[in-house]
């Protein structure tokens, strides 16, 4: 598994003009490979037109060949992102399996622009991307040599004698862990200092589980298991208070930007720029944003360990999909907009992944609503209770988890069913009000009556 490592280091001024200059060549090839500038090529092709455009740049050619070689990756992968989404646009639109082989067949090739449904979906999920990134360019893995001076690592960047000197940056490391053979670097200046991305190889972590585990992604706590534990409880508390916190300084911040405005516009201009100097600037503002983010970051990877310590099967709700919802009040939509579902879905794949166990998406239409003892679309949810038409009480997150974890092996609901069809099948999965007592004694598998052996094979 490759993970990304970072060492910091000093910020020598000769950095400025490389990072402006490759600023500008990231802007300019986001800007030409937009839209239409990628159709019918390849990497290959792309790299063998734009190597040249740039040359006359007072710019180090290897740093400039291998940025802009980074940039044409960045693009293509932004849009075999955009046709991941365009397959499944393709997947709901016909299930002529003819014509869904002539539409792949068109979109993998890069030839969308023939067929207007692939050219119109192609136009609305691959955008025409800008870049406004101006801090950070690309060193080649043999045009850096490394040393320890007084116990830090230092790492000389090779500058060809028509550009300047070599650059060293002095890290904050003595190197003892740090191995860089071989591997390209990423210079990123921000904040003062400078960032020095690598590569590695993660090795294997411990063993994972032996269970089927289905999972509920939640606000409150960072995952709700199907065996009823929660995991990550501080993840709630985090996000709440960083969201009050961000909105209480958000209304001072307004204040004082409406009396900036006032003062600039009575003609008081020093005062009016004291205040934007010295009031509203975004220092304390990003590091905070950045703190909160690193400790939502560790919940969620500890909330994963904890579950695939004893799972080697996961399921877990795709929320991938938007779906209508009412209109909720400005506090909600302010918590829930910081909602850190993309940590969770890094952190579950991440973790699955490193330490060999499975990861299963699933539909998430549903799975809160559906009563997990019976199967049916029935009971009501109120916070974190869901209560059963019989009385009975149940946590709405073991719940939810629960019937994530029966969609594993339902033949009917598939990843990607629309969230309709999904209430259709549970509709008319109900045998009617007076059938419904029968069914208190057909209680569905839990994940530790299922079989791993046949989860396994199925997936």
């Amino acid at each position: 598994m490759i993970v990304t490592r970072t060492l910091r280091a000093n910020v020598p001024p000769e950095l400025a003009p490389i990072c402006k200059a490759m600023g500008f060549v990231r802007a300019d090839l986001w800007r030409r490979m937009g839209g239409l500038g990628t159709v019918g090529k390849d990497v290959r092709e792309v790299r063998g037109e734009l190597l040249p455009l740039h040359a006359n740049l007072p710019v180090d050619g290897t740093i400039r060949n291998t940025t802009t070689l980074d940039v044409i990756q960045s693009v293509y992968t932004f849009r075999a992102a955009a046709m991941v989404k365009v397959r499944q646009a393709i997947a709901k639109r016909t299930k002529d399996q003819a014509e869904c082989k002539r539409l792949y067949g068109l979109l993998r090739g890069g030839n969308w622009t023939s067929d207007p449904f692939l050219h119109r979906q192609m136009r609305k999920h691959f955008r025409h991307g800008r870049s406004q990134v101006a801090n950070q360019f690309m060193v080649r893995s043999d045009k850096f040599t490394i040393r320890v001076e007084a116990g830090k690592l230092v790492i000389r960047l090779t500058i060809a004698k028509k550009y300047g000197h070599d650059i060293d940056l002095v890290t904050t490391t003595n190197g003892k862990n740090v191995d860089l053979a071989g591997k390209n670097l990423r210079i990123c200046v921000k904040d003062g200092f400078t960032e020095i991305h690598y590569a590695v190889e993660k090795g294997p972590g411990r063993a994972h589980g032996d269970q089927v585990i289905g999972v509920d992604k939640g606000y409150t706590e960072a995952l709700t298991d199907s065996d009823g534990e929660h995991h990550g409880p501080a993840f709630g508390d985090v996000m709440t208070a960083y969201s009050d916190q961000a909105s209480a300084t958000g209304k001072a911040r307004n204040k004082l930007h409406a009396i900036e405005k006032k003062h600039r516009a009575a003609g008081r201009i020093a005062k009016a720029d004291r205040i934007v100097a010295n009031n509203l600037g975004r220092v304390k503002l990003n590091a905070r944003r950045e703190r909160t983010q690193k400790r939502i970051r560790t919940v969620a990877f500890q909330a994963v360990h904890a579950v695939v310590d004893k799972a080697a099967v996961v399921a877990s709700e795709d929320l991938t999909s938007q779906f209508a919802s009412k209109h909720q009040w400005a506090r909600f939509n302010r918590r829930m907009s910081g909602w850190a579902k993309g940590v969770l879905a890094d952190a579950l794949d991440s973790v699955c992944t490193q330490r060999e166990a499975s990861h299963v998406l699933v539909s998430a239409a549903y799975t809160s609503q559906i009563d997990s003892t019976t199967g049916l679309l029935e009971g009501t949810r109120v916070g974190e209770r869901f209560y059963r038409v019989n009385g009975d009480v149940m946590h709405a997150d073991h719940n939810a988890a629960l019937n994530v974890l029966a969609r594993i092996d339902d033949p009917e609901i598939e990843r990607f069913t629309p969230f309709a069809k999904v209430k259709a099948i549970s509709l008319a999965r109900s045998p009617g009000a007076t059938e419904r007592q029968g069914l208190e004694s057909v209680a569905r598998p839990s994940s530790a009556e299922k079989s791993y052996a046949q989860v396994r094979a199925a997936i």
